[in-house]
């Protein structure tokens, strides 16, 4: 006859462990302007016209001003601190989408103690998202060529390549997925 297993014994050092929370993503509202600006000074060093359009509001509010016919930015958030963000846009000047009008993804990025967790599919979901209730049936992504964290972080996250671009006179990937 087998042996009956003792099941074991609970003490004052167990405790029950939670399942880690769904990523919460929502867009960016007045009060997490500056926890944003501080993101994108994370990812893009420096003073550009984007960045100078941020800190004023106005990449927001003329986002035709930078090619885009829309403009958004959605933010990761742990409570209610920004954690990270996806800035997306609508756009119809990309020549590899012949005159189609995309999502695109101008940048995206989580603060390094909150990388894999999901946030960044997160993000590019709620991206997706956006763009598809913008009427665009892709999003499309560019990368740097430099930079392989990024290209395996996309296709990670639905995209392929799809050819190359420039930017700023700079070779750039280009990449793209659906926007169910």
């Amino acid at each position: 006859m087998p042996e009956a297993v003792a099941a074991p014994q609970r003490t004052r050092y167990h405790r029950r462990i939670r399942p880690p929370a769904a990523p919460s993503v929502r867009p960016l509202t007045p009060a997490d302007h500056a926890a944003w600006i501080g993101l994108r000074q994370a990812l893009w060093l420096g003073s550009d016209a984007t960045t100078l359009a941020a800190e004023a509001g106005t990449l927001l509010t003329d986002p035709q001003r930078f090619g885009a016919l829309r403009y958004a930015v959605l933010l990761a958030v742990d409570g209610e601190r920004p954690t990270g963000f996806v800035e997306v846009s609508l756009r119809d000047d990309l020549p590899a989408f012949a005159g189609r009008t995309v999502g695109y993804v101008e940048g995206v990025y989580v603060a390094p103690p909150h990388r894999r967790r999901g946030l960044g599919q997160a993000l590019i979901e709620a991206a997706a998202g956006w763009a598809r209730a913008q009427g665009a049936a892709e999003l499309a992504s560019d990368i740097l060529p430099d930079n392989p964290a990024s290209l395996d972080f996309h296709r990670r996250v639905g995209f392929a390549v799809v050819g190359e671009s420039e930017s700023g006179g700079r070779p750039q990937i280009l990449l793209v997925r659906h926007a169910p």
